[in-house]
């Protein structure tokens, strides 16, 4: 017996073990359905049980109600009597169907526990129709490894073998641009982050104006922290150019590559540090409000670019897609071929 004749007989075995699961995705599907069903119901009960309990326990303190206030007037007794009678019958008539919720609660629980059993099995049998279709496709795939089939099959061969290379092409091209978002999300995140920075020594600057003659010491510590928050950002914003910068040189189609850049001025913490005093103060805070300026348009561009990357990689991951629904197509069109012919009788 030759390769082919080896496989073809190891194939034909394959097809009769898959025979045997034709039914298998009905079968969990109606598993998924009952399972559904049978914890609706248990749901439901419990809810109806719960109200029960609820009632019964209401009817309870009546009844005991009732009887205390029977005892304690005895006047009235046979009044009460009759109202103790009526609660006692309620509470009785609770306790009833309280039982009857347990029970039938009971049952749906077990009736639940297994269409659990039974899905898991329908799993299984899915599972391993699954794993005995792929190996028939991969002994259909070495049957005809090397061995010329007819004009059809050598076509969707050739169209099966093109589509793959295309769809694996288009994976990866999303799969950067994927990186070059996830940059720009980044850039993004610092850039809000030196942007809050910003603000907070603004904050600071103004603690430090309005703290002059009024202790050294507290405009000591503003002007420290304004110069501590103007470094913050300044970091974050030459992160933000980084990450930015990475995005750009994975795809250079990003508008305006230098969204991210900002100019801090150095005379911001230099004076602030050695030459303290309320028109330094005022200088400070002019160049601290540019600078939040600066970092709001320059938000407002890595945003942009974040938008247009976010449209580039939904346009990538369709067209990915696309190519991923024509190689399933020409997929299966080679394999109806190749059954086709393995099926043929061999002279």
């Amino acid at each position: 017996m030759n390769s082919y004749d080896y496989l073809r007989s190891r194939y034909f075995s394959l097809e009769d073990q898959l025979k045997e699961h034709e039914l298998v995705d009905e079968r969990l599907a109606q598993a998924e359905a009952l399972l559904r069903t049978t914890s609706d119901q248990v749901r439901k009960l419990e809810k109806q049980t719960k109200g029960a309990e609820l009632s019964l326990e209401d009817g309870e303190k009546k009844l005991r109600k009732a009887e205390n206030s029977s005892i304690r007037k005895l006047v009235s007794r046979d009044k009460y009597d009759i109202k103790v009678e009526k609660w006692r019958e309620i509470t009785q008539e609770d306790r009833k169907a309280l039982k009857y919720l347990h029970e039938e609660l009971d049952t749906r629980k077990r009736n639940r526990s297994s269409a659990q059993e039974a899905l898991e099995r329908a799993k299984k049998q899915v599972a391993a129709r699954n794993q005995l279709d792929k190996q028939r496709k991969v002994l259909l795939e070495q049957a005809f490894q090397g061995l010329g089939g007819d004009a059809s099959e050598a076509y969707w061969a050739a169209e099966r073998n093109t589509l793959r290379l295309v769809y694996e092409e288009s994976m990866k091209r999303s799969d950067e641009q994927t990186k070059a978002l996830r940059h720009l999300e980044k850039a993004k995140e610092q850039m809000a982050a030196g942007h809050d920075r910003l603000r907070r020594a603004l904050n600071y600057n103004t603690v430090d104006l309005f703290s002059r003659g009024r202790g050294d010491l507290l405009s000591l510590y503003a002007s420290a922290q304004t110069n501590q928050r103007v470094r913050e950002a300044k970091q974050l914003h030459e992160q933000a150019q980084s990450s930015f910068k990475d995005a750009v040189e994975i795809n250079p189609d990003i508008p305006d590559a230098q969204a991210a850049k900002i100019n801090f001025s150095a005379f911001l913490s230099f004076t602030n540090i050695f030459i303290d005093g309320l028109v330094t103060d005022i200088v400070v805070r002019r160049k601290v409000n540019k600078a939040i300026h600066e970092s709001a348009m320059a938000q407002k561009r890595v945003n942009a670019a974040y938008m247009h990357q976010i449209s580039f990689c939904a346009e990538l991951k369709a067209d990915a897609n696309q190519n991923r629904l024509n190689l399933d197509r020409a997929e299966e069109a080679l394999e109806r071929e190749r059954v086709r012919l393995i099926h043929q009788p061999v002279y």
